[in-house]
């Protein structure tokens, strides 16, 4: 119990405004600085081992000699990728409760977009899976799901939902987002952020959701991350940021992250008219702005509106940027923000408003009341069996069928045999932002498709290619050890790009396989122009003739036995690079690799490739078969943050395998993992059934073989249009009326549009009812309609409300989604659907950026797609 004359921000009872303001009036500048920086969790650990100092090692403990030396009586503001366990959140947090000056707990913060970033925890599909569903209430049981795991090891915050309209495909991210369109994108934000946020921010199965990236970064031009977006104001304010709207006006959400892009050559993380005009003056968003990873250090050194750290710590904080994401090292951070109050550049009332927002947030939580996590907790939340279940089936929902001709799926059981082919067929596509497995195994493709055959089947295998041509795998921690017998690589971390002088870190990496693009390697080195040199000995348990080599965007570069084989350093360097090898099992190599971020970050690998399954061989097994299910798509190395594409073919020799395996005669199936749209002509020209299953979670090998003979009937849509080629982009289905619908050679409607996908049963729509024929401005008007099951088997249909302007003050597009509905109907069974149009459905963002409902007539459409309408109604408003 607290004293009575415990200092105010101490009272549970008091005002949580009051709170703030009193804690924050007993703050240092030091301490106030404190709270807007952002710490690198694993720096904090140690290992019995004296080489293993990450937090990921079994035997990783608090190093509290780090602890006193950096959270001193101070305190911090946030801990990330620190991925502890209950335990060793507690124990941190303690110490920021019982031995700094003030007793301000830390904000704990991790990734989980679709699930916890940290291993064995439940891997759900991914965003652009989750909005296949188009089903909100599965979204926001998964943020629940999350949240409650998440919580039960001390986590309070997540960086996301992704809410960014993916406009631009060739973009790597688009796997993390809801789609093209603002109507479903708003519903899934909604849905997963009350999730997320639950009733209770202080219960302990609920997270701060920080949408992101605010704003409008999903359509860079040229398709590459980080680049400005060109887009007018108009279609920024009509169909971006609503997204984001509902996140915090509807849904709540606390906190946001910017951006890097510019819009009209104003930076993100710089903008005061987004950061506090609209979050905070229009939206009343109570919590914070964190920086994307380097958000405001790109200030100074890529989009150079900074010539200074100094200047870009001060654009951000005078815009609204509250908490830096390693940006700059602490030390400069802090002191820059502690120099420029204490010498009049920077107010320190807008250092005050940005502590209080932090502070808000911590009291939001109910930290200072609870600030530790029961760890028994875990035991019971962490991939508990109905969050299985949720996960499977939300990937039974999101899996879409684009074609069936002739009915080609779904399969019978008791075939004589099947080939199931492709690089994606025995390995489980799950995504960016996934952790590394541990303790279980994600379903593949082949696991699922021979636990649904027959026991008389036989299920033949043939992998065919990798996703690329050239793949390599990292290197195992099993095949290298340090010298002294011990598991991994000895890296020597240098905050410089020469590996000059000495290191600044030096610790045991059980392979060489990073993205420094959404992390980096310690607390203790620079975000960007850091090196490393890794050294030991490489042992292949198996004698093989292969490809060796290096996987970065960056500098790399690779020794064995004293040769330089790999030279991929300095200006000119190559994306990918690998060499003929010859390995024998057993025999010690001398391994030397050096590594410089100069450039991206994405992809830090070295690894081998001695896999010697060809196309030959695949084109044998389909022979044999009676049918093939070849299994393409994406990977890591192809799509993802950081890995933007100038084509959205099928990447590698998948195409050549699929039509190899094509020509064989073998009926086939193909059946995409993938992270993005991809242009399938041909396929869809010769495959008779496609099968689109995005990246579909631990259970997804489970689900598609599930589709795949019918034992669920396919249901899901796309949330975002296929383009024919790339030269259509953008093509997403609601762009603004005005242009042309035909090139020289042929139409630019997409391939599969938004909305698209089919059933293993047919639906019928009739008897439109309209409430009025005619309305007021403010208004609201009744639409119902009938939908019968014609077919033979139950199933789900998805009906689709579009409203089109027919003539408004600017120009719109022909149709804009708003409402929808997944509803499941027994055969011959049949559903009154009913929708209420409100003024908010109708309005328009006119000339000068303002929102009215215009008279005119408007039309209702209503189908299956934005390009399968079933019915069709007017009404005028007066």
């Amino acid at each position: 119990m607290i004293h009575a004359n415990a200092a105010l921000y101490k009272k549970a009872d008091a005002p949580m405004e009051q709170r703030v303001a009193d804690l924050l009036a007993r703050m240092s500048l030091k301490e106030k600085v404190r709270q807007l920086d952002q710490y690198f969790g694993a720096s904090f650990m140690s290992a019995t081992h004296p080489h293993m100092i990450t937090v990921m090692a079994d035997d990783a403990v608090v190093n509290w000699d780090k602890v006193r030396e950096v959270v001193g009586e101070e305190g911090i503001g946030c801990l990330h990728d620190l991925y502890g366990t209950a335990e060793v959140n507690n124990q941190l947090q303690r110490y920021a409760v019982e031995e700094t000056r003030l007793g301000i707990p830390i904000l704990f913060s991790e990734e989980a977009l679709h699930g916890l970033l940290r291993p064995g925890f439940t891997v759900y599909p991914h965003a652009i899976t989750m909005a296949s569903t188009w089903n909100p209430a599965i979204v926001k049981e998964i943020g629940r799901q999350i949240a409650a795991e998440s919580r039960s090891v001390g986590i309070h915050e997540t960086f996301g939902p992704v809410l960014d309209l993916a406009r631009e495909p060739r973009w790597g991210r688009v796997e993390e987002t809801f789609g093209e369109d603002t109507h479903l994108a708003s519903r899934m934000a909604v849905a997963m952020i009350k999730g997320l946020q639950g009733d209770d921010l202080a219960a302990n199965n609920s997270l701060i959701a920080e949408p992101k990236h605010f704003a409008v970064h999903g359509i860079p031009e040229s398709g590459l991350n980080h680049s400005p977006a060109s887009i007018g104001l108009n279609d920024m304010h009509a169909y971006h940021l609503p997204v984001f709207e509902a996140a915090f006006v509807e849904a709540g959400a606390v906190n946001a992250m910017c951006s890097y892009n510019s819009i009209d050559g104003v930076p993100c993380s710089a903008d005061y008219s987004l950061l506090t005009e609209v979050l905070r003056g229009q939206w009343n968003m109570p919590g914070f702005v964190r920086s994307d990873l380097g958000a405001i250090a790109r200030l100074q050194h890529a989009h150079f509106t900074a010539d200074s750290e100094k200047e870009a710590i001060r654009q951000a904080l005078v815009a609204g940027t509250d908490m830096q994401y390693y940006d700059y090292p602490h030390e400069l951070y802090q002191q820059s923000i502690t120099e420029m109050v204490e010498s009049g550049e920077l107010d320190a009332a807008v250092v005050d408003q940005a502590v209080s927002r932090v502070l808000k947030v911590k009291f939001m939580l109910g930290l200072f009341e609870n600030p530790y996590v029961d760890p028994e907790l875990s035991k019971q939340a962490i991939r508990h069996a109905q969050h299985g279940q949720t996960a499977l089936q939300t990937a039974r929902e999101g899996i879409v069928l684009l074609k069936n001709e002739a009915y080609a799926l779904p399969l019978v059981k008791t075939l004589g045999s099947i080939a199931v082919i492709g690089p994606s067929a025995a390995e489980a596509r799950l995504g960016d932002y996934t952790p590394y497995i541990e303790g279980f195994k994600p379903s593949t493709l082949l696991e699922g498709i021979k636990s649904a055959v027959s026991s008389e089947t036989n299920v033949l295998y043939a992998k065919g290619t990798g996703i690329l041509a050239d793949e390599l795998e990292a290197i195992p921690a099993d095949c290298l050890h340090d010298g002294s017998g011990n598991p991994g690589l000895v890296g020597e971390y240098f905050n410089n790009p020469e590996l000059a002088g000495s290191p600044v870190l030096s610790k045991l990496d059980r392979h060489i396989n990073f993205n420094w693009v959404i992390t980096k390697p310690d607390q203790s080195i620079n975000t960007m122009g850091f090196s490393v040199r890794w050294t030991g000995k490489l042992i292949p348990k198996h004698s093989f003739s292969g490809y060796i080599g290096t996987i970065s965007q960056d500098s790399m570069r690779f020794w064995l036995d004293g040769e330089l084989l790999v030279d991929g350093w300095g200006k000119d360097k190559s994306a990918k690079r690998s060499v003929p090898i010859e390995l024998e099992a057993g025999r010690e190599y001398d391994i030397r690799a050096e590594y410089c971020k100069d450039t991206n970050g994405v992809e830090v690998v070295l690894g081998w490739n001695h896999n010697t399954i060809g196309i030959q061989d695949a084109v044998a097994a389909a022979a044999q078969a009676d049918v093939a299910i070849v299994a393409l798509g994406d990977s890591e190395r192809t799509c993802g943050e950081g890995i933007d594409r100038s084509s959205l073919d099928l990447p590698g020799d998948q195409l050549k395998l699929l039509k190899a395996v094509y020509e064989t005669g073998t009926p086939v199936i193909l059946v995409l993992q993938n992270g993005r749209p991809l242009t399938l002509e041909w396929e869809s020209e010769h495959i008779p059934a496609i099968i689109e299953a995005w990246y579909p979670g631990e259970q997804g090998g489970v689900a598609i073989a599930e589709v795949l003979f019918g034992d669920y009937n396919p249901a899901g849509r796309l949330p975002i249009s296929f383009p024919r080629t790339i030269g259509q982009i953008p093509v997403y289905y609601n762009r603004r009326r005005g242009g042309q619908k035909h090139y020289a050679g042929g139409n630019n409607e997409p391939l599969y549009p938004f909305g698209h996908g089919l059933s293993y049963t047919t639906f019928r729509y009739g008897n439109l009812q309209l409430g009025s024929l005619e309305i007021g401005a403010d208004d609201s008007v009744d639409v119902t309609f009938d939908v019968t099951n014609t077919g033979d088997r139950a199933g789900d249909e998805v009906v689709q409300l579009y409203v089109s302007d027919v003539f408004s003050s600017v120009a719109r597009p022909e149709k804009e989604l708003r409402h929808f509905k997944r509803i499941r109907l027994q055969p011959g069974e049949t559903a009154n659907v009913a929708f209420t149009l409100t003024s908010r459905d109708l309005r328009v963002l006119g000339r000068d950026l303002k929102w009215t409902v215009e008279p005119g007539a408007f039309r209702v459409l209503i189908g299956s797609s934005s390009s399968h309408i079933a019915l069709t109604g007017e009404f005028e408003v007066k």
